[in-house]
């Protein structure tokens, strides 16, 4: 989500429904909030002179605003019909969240219209110099509205104009260098640390002549950027909370149609991963940009920048990069770039339901001119979205640092350069997208050279001869059922291509889609029972596309929940953006593995219902599951040799439950040393079989057991040397490993090159405040785990094959000259009480010579300090003492750690840990887990039958109660078996299964499990029923 974004964010955005109709994109505000004054401005009407609070004693100009600061609760209206000739607003005031600021219209007639024609000038400074310093980053900038610190504001229903005419900024041309730069709108934050909810609602901005070069100025239709503040520690990090931009008209601005924010603190973007603590702390939040028109920016469209989860949807972008182009951008080449709608450096955004056409000349000098551009950015979604008619492709992926980014349900039609664009990037997921592709096209890129995974789609080509495609011209790109329609080749590596000839029915009507956007808004099409003008791109009624498209998994995390049309996904998807209503009997899952008439990979004792959960199946099939000829349900257990029947009409699938042969240890807590397990366990503190069961891990369809001479041991008898842990899979085929009781550790005698764990490790952290991690650089010479270059932990041995020879000593060193720690870590296999020791003679820093400064050795329990020492002189012993009794749980961290302090020439240490088990008892505090695989069988009116295993840690376990509904039904306690027979006239009640425990523990914590059997309404709970030692049952 990762993901929590897709919790959260996606959860509230693809249900197929509008923001705008089920969502309020930013807070509502209570009636009863503060009153506040509202200010009435008339260009016809008023006066100066008046006190401007009605609307008979109007303001005429607007200077009488710009002379008020506003307060929370006031409005400012200006009267329609009214024009404000070189005149602005710069807003100084805020409102409250209970009482924002308005500014909005009165009256009947046309917009009020400002026209500031290069009035209304401040300056703007960052701060500091951009990302790239060719970026003007301060200097005078005129706005027909300022919103500078100023937060709690809503601004609408007004029109806006900043125009230049020929010869205006001391004669220079429109297209000089130094032409200043305009606004329709901009927004500063600065020194108010998070500004708070702007609104901008129904402006028309139009005919704003800014500068045609640059680009993170103000400058554009509206644009909101972030300056360095003057004292950060006093008023925080400045940045936008709450910023929604909607319902607004931008015509014939340059250089942006819209812009949200570029900020000072761009160097906190750097690197290609963006943290979601970066992007929340110095990213603008809550970021909507919805229902917008951009027509004929002199750049780029809309574009988010350092804002983390911006949503961006429902705009239409048409005509843009109108001066990305050599006549009009002519004194100089750089920065000539320019897309339609998209994110400069921001996390988990998501781009849907947008249109885009007609981005302008890629052919004359524009090295961008595609509709959707993810570039430098980190976690991007473009979904159901219509590209069409654009210069150059429908999708860029951009850059070296243009990484996680989802494509999917899109639809893009006769992009002039081809619909993709892949220059450099390392990742791109792009699947279930129609591309549409006219005869004049050569091929599906524009350019390549990154990597991308590309599946699912329809690219079909309208030309009277078949394509011949370059499926891999450099860069990694990987195909997987994908639909060529008249290709005369397809990609090598797709082996589940389906190729299509011209003529055969893929497609309602492809091609058709609008031409143009109606009204100037974005046309709906996420109602799957609605007509729609995209309905020619819905699959035809017998098209090799249906049910012939792959369960996707996105490979960013972003799982989809409906199609282009707003269609719920199938158990078997569609190829393209479109699904259909044909039904399928075919099943996916996302827990078990499916082939063709398979299912394998259910756990041990999976119940019918459990199975039935974890299949994906269409909901109009009728699904079976069947043991020879006897249908299972409910709390049934699922056997190898059971099928699964999916039937629909007269078609129907089987598939058989297949026993998995997966018999592989995974992971253990202990040592593992070939066939050898190594297990620590003393007379007054032994180890269990059922202790060791819960320490390995195995598939979940394999079982675990103990053997001594070939007999199963129950799960309390112990451990000794010689026994025998047999993992079974499921199909009945073993792996066999040998016990050996180990209660010794050595850090020379137990290691192994290159390996970590099970119970040794070598860890660095970056600094104090750092997590352990352990290392993952080995030396290639030298027995040691490996931190710039020379320093980490190991052993001083002469070679890799020496390494576990107890004459040597282990070796540990952290860089000087830096706050990296390096540590020898003990993972605790078992809880006990264990000794710690090194070597006699150390620890000392093992080579002459040492001056600059010193290495601090420290001995840690978890993040509990026992000792440290300092070591400055080389060969000289430092004071450690022996740790003979320290009482530790499994799962616990003793570490040896290293820190240089100063710069120390010779800082690496001879230290060999030695931790012994010693025999001492313990006490076990851990409360005992609930009993497994409760069941109900033989079900009848007046009769139920309920088992359940006892739990691996079942300690302290005395017997157990059965209560139905809270009464006891079980005479006396139930120690030996676990199985109960209920007899009542009645069994539709609710059954209590207490587990009796004889502890002197202090809490317990109470864990309940629900069944529903499938014939009669009983449910079956088990749970944990404490007593103390002083209970009569102990």
């Amino acid at each position: 989500m990762r993901k929590t974004w897709a919790g959260k964010l996606l959860a509230m955005v693809l249900t197929g429904v509008t923001v705008m109709g089920t969502m309020p994109a930013y807070a509502v505000f209570a009636e009863e909030a503060q009153q506040g004054t509202t200010y009435y401005v008339s260009s016809e009407n008023g006066d100066d002179a008046n006190d401007g609070t009605s609307e008979k004693k109007a303001f005429k100009s607007l200077d009488k605003i710009n002379d008020i600061t506003l307060q929370p609760g006031d409005k400012v209206l200006l009267e329609k019909g009214s024009v404000f000739d070189d005149q602005y607003i710069h807003v100084k005031g805020s409102g409250s969240a209970e009482a924002p600021i308005e500014i909005s219209t009165y009256g009947e007639g046309d917009r009020p219209q400002i026209n500031a024609n290069g009035k209304g000038v401040w300056y703007q400074d960052y701060g500091n110099r951009l990302d790239n310093t060719w970026h003007k980053y301060q200097g005078n900038v005129s706005s027909t509205i300022l919103l500078e610190d100023v937060e709690y504001i809503e601004v609408r229903g007004l029109e806006l104009t900043n125009d230049r005419q020929e010869g205006d900024d001391d004669g220079k041309a429109y297209n000089d260098f130094n032409v200043m730069d305009r606004t329709g709108v901009a927004g500063v934050a600065q020194n108010k640390g998070t500004i708070n909810h702007i609104v901008l609602d129904d402006l028309y901005v139009h005919d704003v002549d800014g500068n045609v070069y640059n680009k993170h100025m103000a400058n554009g239709g509206i644009y909101f950027i972030v300056e360095k503040p003057d004292n950060e520690s006093a008023t925080g990090i400045s940045k936008f909370d709450d910023l929604v931009i909607e319902n607004c008209r931008v015509e014939t601005t340059n250089r942006w149609g819209i812009a949200a924010a570029y900020t000072y603190a761009w160097s906190r973007f750097t690197s290609a991963k963006i943290s979601d603590e970066i992007a929340e702390k110095y990213g603008s939040t809550n970021v909507v940009i919805q229902n917008n028109y951009i027509k004929g920016a002199g750049g780029d469209a809309i574009t988010t920048m350092y804002a983390d989860k911006p949503l961006v949807q429902y705009n239409v972008a048409e005509d843009c990069s109108r001066q990305m182009n050599t006549t009009d951008y002519s004194a100089t080449g750089a920065q000539r770039v320019a897309a339609g709608i998209w994110p400069w450096k921001c996390k988990d955004s998501v781009f849907q339901y947008n249109e885009c056409y007609n981005n302008l000349n890629s052919f004359n000098g524009n090295g961008d001119g595609q509709a959707w551009d993810a570039d430098w950015t980190d976690g991007t979604v473009y979904q159901y979205n219509y590209s069409h008619g654009n210069s150059a492709g429908a999708i860029m992926f951009c850059g070296e640092q243009a990484m996680n980014t989802t494509f999917r349900y899109n639809i893009s039609q006769n992009e002039l350069r081809g619909p993709l664009d892949v220059p450099g990037n390392p990742d791109a997921h792009i699947y279930n997208n129609t591309f549409y592709i006219n005869e004049n096209v050569s091929s599906i890129f524009y350019r390549t050279g990154g990597n991308a995974v590309i599946e699912n789609n329809i690219f079909y080509y309208d030309g009277k001869n078949p394509l011949r495609q370059n499926w891999y011209p450099n860069g990694n790109l990987q195909y997987d059922n994908n639909l060529y329609y008249n290709f005369a080749n397809t990609p090598s590596g797709d082996q589940n291509a389906i190729a299509v000839k011209a003529g055969t029915k893929v497609l309602e009507n492809a091609g058709s889609g609008p031409a143009k956007a109606v009204n100037a808004t974005a046309i709906k099409h996420e109602d799957p029972s609605e007509k729609t003008v995209f309905d020619g791109y819905k699959l035809a009624e017998d098209s090799p596309a249906i049910n012939a498209g792959k369960q996707i998994t996105d490979l960013n995390g972003y799982e989809p929940e409906h199609d282009f049309f707003g269609h719920e996904l199938t158990v078997i998807p569609e190829i393209g953006a479109a699904e259909s209503d044909s039904v399928s009997v075919a099943v996916a899952s996302r827990v078990y593995t499916v082939t063709e008439d398979s299912i394998s990979g259910l756990s041990r004792r999976t119940t019918v219902d459990t199975l039935l959960e974890n299949l994906v199946y269409d909901a109009a099939a009728e699904v079976k599951v069947m043991s020879g000829e006897q249908e299972l349900a409910g709390s049934d257990i699922v056997k190898g040799g059971d099928r699964v029947i999916v039937s629909y009409g007269e078609k129907s699938r089987t598939y058989t439950i297949t026993a998995s042969s997966d018999n592989e240890l995974k992971a253990s807590a202990y040592m593992v040393s070939g066939k050898t397990i190594d297990i620590p366990s003393t007379e007054k503190n032994p180890t269990t079989v059922s202790a060791v069961k819960q320490n390995v891990s195995v598939n979940a369809t394999a079982s675990v057991s103990v053997l001594k001479d070939d007999k199963v041991l129950a799960n309390t008898e112990t451990i000794a040397d010689g026994m025998t842990l047999r993992i079974t899979a499921e199909d009945g085929t073993v792996n066999d490993y040998s016990i050996a009781v180990k209660n010794d550790y050595h850090w020379v005698a137990d290691y192994v090159n290159a390996q970590q764990g099970n119970v040794w490790f070598g860890q660095i952290k970056n600094n104090s405040t750092d997590t352990w991690k352990n290392m993952t650089t080995y030396d290639p010479d030298w027995p040691n785990w490996q931190v710039n270059t020379y320093y980490g932990p190991g052993v001083d041995a002469p070679n890799h094959a020496s390494a576990n020879n107890t004459q040597y000593h282990g070796l540990l060193s952290a860089p000087p000259a830096t706050d990296i720690y390096t540590a020898m870590a003990y993972r605790v296999p078992k809880s006990g009480v264990i000794s710690i020791n090194i070597k006699d003679d150390e620890p000392y820093l093992r080579q002459n010579g040492n001056n600059g400064g010193s290495a601090t050795i420290s001995l840690m329990h978890n993040d509990r300090e026992l000792q440290s020492v300092e070591l400055s002189v080389s060969r000289q012993k430092g004071n450690w003492s022996s740790v003979n009794a320290l009482e530790v749980k499994a799962g616990d961290y003793i570490r040896v750690v290293a820190k240089s302090n100063g710069n120390p020439s010779k800082p690496s240490v001879h230290i060999t840990p030695m931790i012994s088990y010693v025999d001492q008892a313990v006490k076990d505090t851990v409360a005992p887990e609930t009993p497994e695989y409760v069941t109900v069988a033989d079900v009848a009116e007046n009769r139920a039958v309920i088992s359940w295993e006892e739990a691996l840690d079942n300690v302290g376990v005395v017997g157990y109660n059965v209560y139905v509904n809270d009464n006891k039904v079980n005479e006396e306690l139930h120690v030996l078996h676990h199985q109960y027979t209920y007899l009542q006239e009645d069994t539709c009640q609710l059954f209590l299964l207490k587990q009796v425990l004889c502890h002197s523990y202090y809490q317990y914590i109470l864990r309940n499990t629900m069944m529903i059997l499938p014939t009669v309404a009983l449910y079956l709970f088990h749970a944990l029923q404490v007593f103390h030692s002083k209970d009569k049952l102990c």
